[in-house]
């Protein structure tokens, strides 16, 4: 069974069966849409338990785009990659391959997307973040023996891939994409709880306020066109007043990714859906 193979902010796999359940019961029929592809929980549960007849993934971070697809086409190279970088591991090694990652922007396609996976892999707390100049600036994390490279992971990843449309593109370019009949699942950079716990600063620079405003325009704009919707974000009256009018599911989420180990705990977020386009 294909699995994320990055730990990412946000990610959905412990939510993904409860996602799935609630998403149009006739996928087998339809193409599905993920524009915020992050880690893809939901897209690799769904490639086992209820796949679509399509899927088309996207996301604003170019280098994860490319990331997917070195898995896909290139997975043995990037494997033997990978091995490399675990045996070299050490603070010294992954600083340089931190600056390397953020200096070398045009290196070969196999090399960034090892860089990415072992940084991933070896960061504190597995969190992959950007500024706005798209540097990634997070510290090493404190693993005795991080998990780099996982060879049956990535093989299942490649096939669950296989027939994938794998977009580098901004949320918005639904506006065009999406059309009638499509299922699309969006898992934004959450409205934070509160101004300490936003991680909205994860691709090329920041999702703020106003991209949240020009998100919930976008699910108007597709459910109006017929497609059925489905949007995690967090359960916050900000998000209840942009998604007024559509239905809106309370779910419980772990919380994984924190400075504080005490800070783990489970926290409130919202499914909303347009229920009368299922």
């Amino acid at each position: 069974m294909a699995r994320p193979f990055l730990k990412w902010a946000g990610g959905k796999w412990r939510l993904a069966p409860q996602i799935a359940s609630l998403l149009p019961a006739d996928l087998s029929s339809r193409t599905y849409r993920e524009p915020f592809l992050g880690g893809g929980g939901v897209f690799f549960y769904l490639t086992t338990h209820r796949p679509p007849r399509k899927a088309v993934l996207s996301d604003a971070l170019g280098d994860l785009i490319a990331t997917y697809k070195v898995v896909r086409r290139q997975t043995r190279a990037l494997v033997d990659r990978l091995v490399t970088l675990r045996e070299a591991h050490s603070t010294e090694a992954y600083y340089a391959i931190r600056e390397r990652f953020n200096i070398e922007r045009d290196a070969p396609s196999l090399e960034r997307a090892a860089w990415l996976i072992y940084l991933n892999k070896t960061c504190f707390n597995g969190l992959f973040r950007t500024n706005r100049d798209g540097v990634f600036n997070v510290p090493i994390g404190r693993f005795k023996n991080p998990r780099v490279v996982d060879p049956v992971r990535l093989a299942a990843v490649a096939r669950a891939l296989t027939k994938v449309d794998l977009v580098h593109r901004r949320f918005d370019h639904l506006a065009d994409a999406a059309e009638k009949g499509d299922v699309v699942y969006l898992d934004p950079p959450y409205v934070p709880l509160s101004r300490t716990a936003s991680f909205a600063a994860y691709a090329d620079g920041a999702f703020g306020a106003d991209d949240q405003e020009r998100l919930a325009a976008l699910f108007r704009k597709l459910d109006e066109r017929g497609c059925l919707l489905a949007l995690s974000n967090s359960d916050t009256p900000e998000v209840r007043r942009l998604y007024k009018g559509f239905h809106q599911e309370p779910i419980v989420a772990p919380r994984v990714i924190s400075a504080k180990t005490s800070d783990r705990r489970p926290v409130g977020e919202l499914l909303v859906r347009n229920l009368r386009r299922y």
